[in-house]
């Protein structure tokens, strides 16, 4: 798209409905124009896409792109509960949050924001500033940059699976998400300053989208990634414990580093299960290793647990394993959030559990964006670094490699090589055609 096109915003058409009709009822008192009601709209889309948030945090950011009294336009939303906001504030940290009234999020229509408009001036002096950073990066992200900008995507494909969906909800982050690829001026590429993930348009792109990329690629996906990582690491602890300030294979999981990140005090912990129960430990921890080596986590959990089980409910157990807090509070008593998902996964991997327990002690955050972080090392600073070395410039999504099919074979040899030098062993992938839902293992 030329850079100076009208920018396409897809809005919901009931909120468009609805609001038109409040306005002429509760006519606001102050000079306002409708456009920056659609862009807060837009703005609460975008951001859920990109964070997976429910509730997006607004009246800092949108000031610099819109007006100085956008709180009003805010509180005529609020008012008209056509946002909803968690009313969750504290000073100096936490703004209120928001997020649109799934009432008003059904159809879809097209407005358009003028090159002439003092909106349009703004959101495009705001994307060149934020897009400035990217001549400033490393080499090989430059070039991972480039090849994310040349992309091309077949929108007619993509937009008519998006308007076939039966979900009005979903339809309008979907056609949004598009839109975010189709212009390319918003196309977006940078790290995350808290676990060093790269975030692109395709990281929370539907894999139906993705369906509709131009040409011939392969993602390389690491089967059971986040439990990979935390056999990893439990392994290096016990190890590292035993023999402190020998070399470990990857960086991220030398003594040293587990100190500063977790303290001394969790560490002796996961210890003292290694103590107390030395071999019963080993063995939890042999036989979850093996496991998710295999890629097989899922299906061995179900063989495993004997009252019933789908594959679905067990990855989202280990998601609230690894994620949520051990203990919270409310105004009468300490309670566990999710008791019964980790009982249930305690029964089948009780060691194993409470070492992530104690990981998680104080700051229940520290273990997943640990893992992250390792994982992120592993695929953008080690293998996607060395693909663009060979040539070869991959698009990442966390813990999977996209390429070209010409380059297929030698990605899984720079992969595997990888993997062997930084913990000695290689672990389960799934290659599949972009286009397809063909699966191959290696």
């Amino acid at each position: 798209m030329k850079p100076n096109s009208p920018i396409i915003l897809y809005i919901p058409a009931s909120f468009m409905k609805g609001l038109n009709e409040y306005l002429k009822a509760n006519k606001p008192n102050f000079k306002h124009d409708v456009i920056y009601f659609y862009y807060i709209i837009h703005y609460i889309l975008v951001r859920q896409i990109k964070t997976k948030e429910d509730f997006i945090p607004i009246n800092k950011n949108l000031k610099t792109i819109t007006v100085s009294n956008i709180n009003q336009y805010i509180k005529i939303l609020v008012n008209g509960e056509f946002i909803i906001s968690d009313n969750h504030y504290i000073i100096g940290e936490k703004s209120k949050c928001y997020r649109i009234n799934p009432n008003y999020l059904k159809g879809i229509d097209k407005i358009e924001i003028k090159t002439d408009c003092k909106l349009f001036k703004s959101i495009i002096k705001n994307q060149r500033r934020k897009n400035a950073h990217n001549n400033r990066l490393e080499p090989f992200l430059k070039r991972m940059y480039d090849e994310l900008m040349k992309i091309d995507i077949d929108y007619q494909k993509a937009e008519k699976w998006i308007l076939e969906q039966p979900n009005e909800v979903k339809r309008n982050s979907y056609m949004t998400a598009l839109n975010l690829l189709a212009d390319k001026r918003f196309r977006y590429f940078h790290r995350n300053s808290t676990n060093n993930r790269l975030d692109t348009n395709f990281t929370n792109l539907k894999s139906e989208l993705k369906q509709s990329i131009i040409g011939d690629y392969v993602n390389i996906d690491l089967k059971n990634s986040q439990p990979f990582f935390l056999s990893m690491i439990l392994e290096a602890l016990i190890n590292n414990k035993t023999h402190q300030g020998q070399n470990t294979l990857c960086c991220y999981l030398s003594y040293d580093y587990f100190i500063k990140t977790f303290g001394i005090k969790r560490i002796k912990e996961v210890s003292k299960i290694h103590q107390n129960q030395k071999k019963a430990f080993l063995v939890n921890l042999k036989t979850f290793k093996e496991s998710v080596i295999r890629g097989t986590l899922y299906d061995d959990f179900i063989n495993n647990y004997s009252e019933g089980i789908t594959r679905k409910e067990v990855k989202d157990i280990m998601f609230k394993v690894l994620f949520s807090k051990n203990n919270l509070y409310d105004q009468f008593k300490k309670f566990i959030p999710y008791e019964k998902e980790k009982k249930v996964f305690a029964s089948v991997f009780p060691l194993v559990y409470d070492a992530i327990k104690i990981l998680k002690l104080k700051n229940n955050i520290l273990l997943p964006i640990y893992l992250q972080k390792i994982e992120s090392y592993i695929f953008i600073d080690c293998i996607a670094k060395e693909l663009v070395t060979a040539d070869i410039i991959p698009i990442t999504v966390h813990d999977s490699i996209m390429v070209k099919e010409e380059h297929k074979q030698h990605t899984i040899e720079i992969i595997n090589r990888v993997f062997m030098e930084n913990f000695g062993l290689i672990p389960t992938f799934d290659i599949k055609p972009i286009n397809n839902k063909i699966i191959t293992r290696i």
